[in-house]
Protein backbone atom coordinates (compact mmCIF):
# COMPACT_ATOMS: atom_id res chain seq x y z
CA UNK A 1 0.00 0.00 0.00
CA UNK A 2 1.33 3.32 -1.05
CA UNK A 3 2.20 5.76 1.65
CA UNK A 4 2.47 9.93 1.58
CA UNK A 5 5.53 11.12 3.37
CA UNK A 6 5.20 14.56 2.25
CA UNK A 7 4.75 17.15 4.39
CA UNK A 8 2.02 19.90 3.76
CA UNK A 9 1.53 23.77 5.04
CA UNK A 10 -0.64 26.65 4.51
CA UNK A 11 0.97 30.41 3.18
CA UNK A 12 -0.82 33.88 2.72
CA UNK A 13 0.42 35.01 -0.63
CA UNK A 14 2.49 38.38 0.78
CA UNK A 15 0.97 40.12 -2.94
CA UNK A 16 -2.60 39.01 -0.44
CA UNK A 17 -3.68 38.59 -4.35
CA UNK A 18 -4.36 42.52 -4.71
CA UNK A 19 -1.52 42.96 -7.23
CA UNK A 20 -3.17 41.62 -10.01
CA UNK A 21 -5.52 42.55 -12.79
CA UNK A 22 -7.20 39.57 -11.98
CA UNK A 23 -8.95 37.41 -8.83
CA UNK A 24 -6.37 35.75 -7.05
CA UNK A 25 -6.62 33.61 -3.83
CA UNK A 26 -4.23 34.93 -1.72
CA UNK A 27 -3.82 31.48 0.36
CA UNK A 28 -1.89 28.20 -0.60
CA UNK A 29 -1.23 24.93 0.87
CA UNK A 30 2.03 23.93 -0.16
CA UNK A 31 3.76 20.30 -0.08
CA UNK A 32 7.26 19.16 0.15
CA UNK A 33 9.29 17.64 -2.77
CA UNK A 34 10.04 14.98 -4.17
CA UNK A 35 12.74 12.66 -5.90
CA UNK A 36 10.38 13.14 -8.73
CA UNK A 37 10.58 17.60 -8.53
CA UNK A 38 14.11 17.18 -7.78
CA UNK A 39 14.98 14.89 -10.90
CA UNK A 40 12.70 17.44 -12.92
CA UNK A 41 15.03 21.03 -10.91
CA UNK A 42 18.22 19.01 -11.82
CA UNK A 43 17.82 18.69 -15.75
CA UNK A 44 19.15 21.86 -17.90
CA UNK A 45 16.88 23.93 -19.30
CA UNK A 46 17.24 26.84 -21.08
CA UNK A 47 13.86 28.35 -19.26
CA UNK A 48 14.75 27.58 -15.23
CA UNK A 49 11.99 29.83 -13.98
CA UNK A 50 9.16 27.76 -16.10
CA UNK A 51 10.92 24.19 -14.63
CA UNK A 52 10.72 25.74 -11.06
CA UNK A 53 7.58 27.18 -11.51
CA UNK A 54 6.28 24.21 -12.78
CA UNK A 55 7.65 22.11 -9.77
CA UNK A 56 6.12 24.81 -7.19
CA UNK A 57 2.82 24.67 -9.17
CA UNK A 58 2.77 21.05 -8.46
CA UNK A 59 3.93 20.98 -5.36
CA UNK A 60 0.57 23.55 -4.21
CA UNK A 61 -2.06 21.22 -3.25
CA UNK A 62 -4.32 24.62 -2.50
CA UNK A 63 -4.42 26.66 -5.90
CA UNK A 64 -4.03 30.29 -6.17
CA UNK A 65 -5.66 30.47 -9.72
CA UNK A 66 -2.59 31.92 -11.62
CA UNK A 67 -0.10 29.89 -13.02
CA UNK A 68 3.23 30.54 -10.58
CA UNK A 69 4.83 31.35 -13.80
CA UNK A 70 2.83 34.22 -13.95
CA UNK A 71 2.54 35.47 -10.38
CA UNK A 72 4.92 38.37 -9.48
CA UNK A 73 8.68 37.80 -8.52
CA UNK A 74 7.51 38.66 -4.77
CA UNK A 75 5.04 35.73 -4.64
CA UNK A 76 7.41 33.36 -6.51
CA UNK A 77 10.11 33.75 -4.63
CA UNK A 78 8.14 33.69 -1.55
CA UNK A 79 6.60 30.41 -2.68
CA UNK A 80 10.39 29.30 -3.07
CA UNK A 81 11.31 29.84 0.10
CA UNK A 82 8.18 27.75 1.36
CA UNK A 83 9.12 24.98 -0.50
CA UNK A 84 11.96 24.89 0.66
CA UNK A 85 11.12 25.03 4.64
CA UNK A 86 8.81 22.42 3.93
CA UNK A 87 10.82 20.26 2.01
CA UNK A 88 14.10 20.50 3.89
CA UNK A 89 13.29 22.52 7.17
CA UNK A 90 14.61 26.06 7.82
CA UNK A 91 17.98 25.98 9.14
CA UNK A 92 19.88 27.26 5.96
CA UNK A 93 23.84 27.53 6.20
CA UNK A 94 25.78 30.90 5.06
CA UNK A 95 29.74 31.70 4.26
CA UNK A 96 29.68 34.96 5.71
CA UNK A 97 32.68 37.81 5.76
CA UNK A 98 32.95 39.93 8.90
CA UNK A 99 33.03 43.34 7.85
CA UNK A 100 34.80 44.57 11.56
CA UNK A 101 37.70 42.26 11.19
CA UNK A 102 37.74 40.10 8.02
CA UNK A 103 36.84 36.65 9.60
CA UNK A 104 35.26 34.38 6.97
CA UNK A 105 32.87 32.19 8.58
CA UNK A 106 29.76 29.58 8.50
CA UNK A 107 26.60 30.97 9.95
CA UNK A 108 23.22 29.29 10.20
CA UNK A 109 20.28 31.48 9.86
CA UNK A 110 16.31 30.25 10.05
CA UNK A 111 14.33 31.34 6.50
CA UNK A 112 11.86 31.93 8.98
CA UNK A 113 13.13 34.99 9.67
CA UNK A 114 13.48 36.64 6.76
CA UNK A 115 11.00 39.54 6.82
CA UNK A 116 8.00 39.55 4.77
CA UNK A 117 6.83 42.20 2.74
CA UNK A 118 3.08 42.61 2.67
CA UNK A 119 1.52 44.10 -0.38
CA UNK A 120 -0.02 47.80 0.46
CA UNK A 121 -2.28 49.41 -1.36
CA UNK A 122 0.11 52.44 -2.82
CA UNK A 123 2.14 50.26 -4.96
CA UNK A 124 -0.52 49.83 -7.59
CA UNK A 125 -0.11 53.82 -8.07
CA UNK A 126 3.69 52.55 -9.39
CA UNK A 127 2.41 50.94 -12.33
CA UNK A 128 1.70 54.34 -14.42
CA UNK A 129 4.43 56.94 -14.89
CA UNK A 130 4.91 60.12 -16.58
CA UNK A 131 8.49 59.90 -18.25
CA UNK A 132 10.07 62.99 -17.45
CA UNK A 133 11.85 63.80 -20.67
CA UNK A 134 9.48 62.39 -23.50
CA UNK A 135 6.26 63.11 -21.36
CA UNK A 136 4.83 59.95 -22.29
CA UNK A 137 2.60 57.99 -19.41
CA UNK A 138 3.73 54.29 -19.55
CA UNK A 139 2.14 51.40 -17.81
CA UNK A 140 4.97 49.39 -16.55
CA UNK A 141 3.70 45.58 -16.66
CA UNK A 142 4.64 43.17 -13.77
CA UNK A 143 7.59 41.27 -13.84
CA UNK A 144 7.16 37.17 -13.64
CA UNK A 145 9.21 34.33 -13.62
CA UNK A 146 8.06 33.81 -17.57
CA UNK A 147 9.16 37.20 -18.58
CA UNK A 148 12.74 36.71 -16.87
CA UNK A 149 12.93 33.97 -19.30
CA UNK A 150 11.35 35.35 -22.27
CA UNK A 151 14.51 37.95 -22.21
CA UNK A 152 17.15 35.45 -21.34
CA UNK A 153 15.63 33.31 -24.47
CA UNK A 154 14.99 36.24 -26.60
CA UNK A 155 18.33 38.18 -26.13
CA UNK A 156 20.44 34.58 -26.53
CA UNK A 157 18.98 33.93 -29.61
CA UNK A 158 19.74 37.16 -31.00
CA UNK A 159 23.42 37.36 -30.04
CA UNK A 160 23.07 33.79 -32.27
CA UNK A 161 21.08 34.90 -34.65
CA UNK A 162 23.87 38.31 -35.58
CA UNK A 163 27.29 36.99 -34.74
CA UNK A 164 28.99 40.15 -35.34
CA UNK A 165 26.49 41.89 -32.58
CA UNK A 166 28.06 45.32 -31.57
CA UNK A 167 25.85 45.92 -28.70
CA UNK A 168 23.69 43.74 -25.49
CA UNK A 169 20.47 43.83 -26.46
CA UNK A 170 19.23 42.98 -23.04
CA UNK A 171 18.13 46.31 -22.57
CA UNK A 172 16.05 46.95 -25.59
CA UNK A 173 14.58 43.81 -24.47
CA UNK A 174 13.91 44.46 -21.21
CA UNK A 175 12.38 47.55 -21.48
CA UNK A 176 10.16 45.84 -23.95
CA UNK A 177 9.01 43.42 -21.45
CA UNK A 178 8.56 46.30 -19.12
CA UNK A 179 6.22 48.39 -21.07
CA UNK A 180 2.77 47.68 -21.05
CA UNK A 181 1.09 50.71 -22.83
CA UNK A 182 2.21 53.74 -23.88
CA UNK A 183 -0.42 56.97 -23.38
CA UNK A 184 -3.26 53.99 -22.77
CA UNK A 185 -1.96 52.17 -26.11
CA UNK A 186 -0.49 48.90 -27.01
CA UNK A 187 2.22 49.10 -29.34
CA UNK A 188 2.97 46.68 -31.87
CA UNK A 189 6.37 44.62 -31.48
CA UNK A 190 7.48 46.77 -34.06
CA UNK A 191 6.27 50.26 -32.95
CA UNK A 192 7.47 48.90 -29.21
CA UNK A 193 11.33 48.25 -30.26
CA UNK A 194 11.63 51.94 -32.09
CA UNK A 195 9.61 53.59 -29.29
CA UNK A 196 12.32 51.69 -26.06
CA UNK A 197 15.62 52.57 -28.72
CA UNK A 198 14.59 56.16 -28.91
CA UNK A 199 13.49 56.67 -24.95
CA UNK A 200 16.48 59.61 -23.27
CA UNK A 201 18.12 58.04 -20.54
CA UNK A 202 16.78 59.66 -17.74
CA UNK A 203 13.65 58.09 -19.28
CA UNK A 204 15.01 54.69 -19.38
CA UNK A 205 16.47 55.12 -15.85
CA UNK A 206 13.03 55.78 -14.54
CA UNK A 207 11.44 53.04 -15.66
CA UNK A 208 13.57 51.04 -14.51
CA UNK A 209 13.98 51.74 -11.29
CA UNK A 210 10.32 52.07 -11.19
CA UNK A 211 10.06 48.02 -12.18
CA UNK A 212 12.49 47.57 -9.27
CA UNK A 213 10.49 49.22 -6.45
CA UNK A 214 7.49 46.67 -7.58
CA UNK A 215 9.53 44.09 -7.69
CA UNK A 216 10.96 44.99 -3.34
CA UNK A 217 7.34 46.31 -2.83
CA UNK A 218 5.82 43.01 -2.45
CA UNK A 219 7.90 39.52 -1.38
CA UNK A 220 10.80 38.47 1.72
CA UNK A 221 13.33 41.28 2.57
CA UNK A 222 16.38 39.93 1.53
CA UNK A 223 18.64 41.55 4.44
CA UNK A 224 20.25 39.16 7.38
CA UNK A 225 21.01 39.75 10.85
CA UNK A 226 24.45 37.85 11.63
CA UNK A 227 26.98 38.04 14.37
CA UNK A 228 30.44 37.08 13.91
CA UNK A 229 31.93 34.54 15.39
CA UNK A 230 35.10 36.08 16.11
CA UNK A 231 34.92 39.24 17.55
CA UNK A 232 30.70 39.45 18.29
CA UNK A 233 30.32 41.87 15.73
CA UNK A 234 26.11 42.11 14.41
CA UNK A 235 26.17 42.74 10.50
CA UNK A 236 23.21 42.98 8.10
CA UNK A 237 24.01 40.39 5.20
CA UNK A 238 22.55 39.56 1.91
CA UNK A 239 20.52 36.27 1.91
CA UNK A 240 22.17 34.30 -1.26
CA UNK A 241 20.80 31.29 -2.89
CA UNK A 242 23.76 28.23 -2.95
CA UNK A 243 23.54 24.57 -3.15
CA UNK A 244 22.65 24.66 0.56
CA UNK A 245 18.91 25.91 -0.48
CA UNK A 246 17.93 22.56 -2.18
CA UNK A 247 20.48 20.11 -0.90
CA UNK A 248 21.89 21.21 2.64
CA UNK A 249 24.90 19.42 4.13
CA UNK A 250 24.04 17.15 7.01
CA UNK A 251 26.16 17.79 10.16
Amino acid sequence: MSQNYTIAESYTLPSRGKIYDEPVKATVKVRSMTTEEEMRRLAPSDTPYKVMSEIIEDCLVEKPGIPVYDMCLGDYQFLLHKLRIVTYGTEYKMMVTCPNCGETYETRISLDDLQEIEFEENLNELRKVMLPQSKKEVRIRLQTPRILDEIAVRTKELKRKIKDLSYDPSLVITLQSLIDTVDNQKLSPTALEIFVKKLPMRDVNLIIQTADKLNRGVGLDSAVLVKCGSCGYDAVTTFRLTSEFFGPTID
